[in-house]
């Protein structure tokens, strides 16, 4: 048997479901069927193996059929399972770090919060796994075949394209950061808020995949496809993008800092081109929406101002309560003691806005930037409605990297999957708020009060 990368040719991105079976792809070479003892005792002999005892032995796996057998939580770094069906496998948790999955099938396999750091992926079919959670740095997911010498000639060991497929799977929140992804088929794939920082994505066919909030800094995404995809929120800043299908994509409240797009094709991606406010203009409608809100909405016209360049501005005190600025570039602006009660501010670039002593009740910051704001002693309480019914403020999968919460109000505030690394939220009440999943690396919370908040999830670690 020998292995060789080949460049991919044809793809066939709709399997039936006969081809999702697990002998749909047959082979010349007949793959050993493993029993759950077998397995069971060669991991077993692997972990000892990693710790150095006795009676150990690497797990080689080549060429098995493993498919729909549990590996849940082992540790299997290093391992071996080369051209093995592994389909339908239960791996949530294992440790598969280092390990040779070269032209593995893995359709519908499970494996959350699996550790693939810097395995050898290439040519592997991951149609339909689930993947939510994974560490994927490093990971090798280029084009790749296995090949066998059969009557003399060289044939493949199964299906004639040599391409990475994970159409279909669930890659959210995993890392993919440094990974190599050029030429794979990532057809309507769930990569919502994963890392993909610098990874190599050149020619990928990422047509219709979601990628809302994902981190793609400095990635290279020359001529791949990523026509129709979902790209809100999304970080882009340097990333590459000559000769890019970009046509149909939703790329609103994206961070293009740095991004030449002058190569790439845009025909109807929605873009948030900001458009720059003339001082009459803001006037003009600041003053509608002030009459507005005094009078109940029967005067005035409510404030729209999304897609706008507001970058810079001083806004201070200045009342935008149930304002619209959806994917608003706010980058710097002064908002100091400002009324920005019910806002809708999703998708909005905030990062480096000074929100200090802010009226923020039930503020909607779901996926805005908000990296290096200050909103000390800003006010993000729940606002109170008729019938009891609280509103809370929303920040879900916002990023407030390095962003100054001292002494802010954030009771009953909802923060689930939120990013507050190297926040300072010292002081900050957090009573009741709703957390979950939210990355509290390296964050002050010295004298923050979270009696009360749901915690389940978290990234935590100490304040550096």
């Amino acid at each position: 048997m020998n292995a060789q990368e080949t460049a991919a040719t044809n793809v066939t991105p709709n399997l039936t479901d006969a081809e999702m079976a697990p002998d749909a792809a047959p082979s010349p070479v007949a793959l050993r069927r493993v029993t759950q003892e077998e397995l069971d005792a060669v991991a077993a002999k692997h972990e000892a193996f990693v710790l150095r005892r006795p009676n150990a032995a690497r797990a080689v796996l080549k060429l098995c059929d493993l498919s729909f057998l549990d590996l849940t939580g082992r540790k299997l770094s290093g391992a071996d399972f080369t051209g093995s069906r592994m389909v339908g496998m239960k791996m949530a948790g294992t440790d598969l770090s280092g390990s040779s999955l070269f032209g593995t099938d893995l359709r519908r396999a499970h494996m959350v919060r699996a550790d693939l750091n810097r395995a050898d992926l290439r040519g592997v079919q991951l149609r339909g796994a689930i993947m939510a959670g994974c560490n994927l740095m490093h990971a090798d997911l280029r084009n790749g075949i296995l090949m066998t010498q059969s009557s003399g000639d060289l044939l493949p060991m199964a299906r004639p394209s040599a391409q990475s497929d994970l159409s279909s799977a669930v890659l959210a929140r995993s890392n993919l950061s440094q990974a190599k992804i050029s030429d794979s088929f990532v057809l309507q794939t769930d990569l919502r808020d994963t890392c993909l920082r610098g990874s190599k994505l050149m020619r990928a066919d990422l047509r219709n995949a979601d990628l809302t909030g994902c981190d793609m800094e400095g990635a290279d995404l020359s001529e791949a496809n990523l026509s129709g995809a979902k790209l809100e929120g999304a970080i882009l800043s340097r990333t590459v993008m000559r000769h890019t299908k970009l046509e149909g994509a939703n790329m609103l409240g994206a961070l293009l800092d740095g991004v030449d797009l002058s190569l790439a094709r845009t025909s109807g991606a929605r873009l948030a081109v900001a458009r720059a406010m003339l001082g009459d203009e803001l006037g003009a409608i600041l003053e509608a929406h002030d009459q507005w809100v005094a009078t109940n909405g029967k005067k005035g016209t409510r404030a729209d101002l999304s897609d706008r360049d507001l970058s810079g501005l001083d806004l201070s005190g200045v009342n935008l309560s149930a304002a619209v600025l959806r994917a608003a570039r706010l980058h710097g602006t002064d908002l100091s003691s400002a009324s920005l009660v019910t806002a809708d501010l999703e998708l909005a670039d905030l990062r480096g806005a000074v929100l200090r002593h802010a009226d923020l009740r039930g503020i909607r910051l779901h996926r805005a930037a908000l990296d290096c704001a200050d909103l000390s002693c800003a006010q993000l309480s729940p606002l109170p409605l008729t019938g009891g019914y609280l509103w809370s403020a929303d920040l879900s999968r916002a990023r407030c990297r390095k962003a100054l919460f001292t002494a802010a109000d954030l009771t009953k505030a909802r923060m689930t999957g939120t990013d507050l690394t190297g926040a300072d939220l010292a002081d900050a009440r957090l009573t009741d708020a709703v957390m979950m999943n939210a990355i509290l690396l390296h964050t002050e919370l010295e004298g923050a009060r979270l009696d009360g908040a749901d915690l389940r999830g978290a990234q935590r670690a100490l304040a550096a």
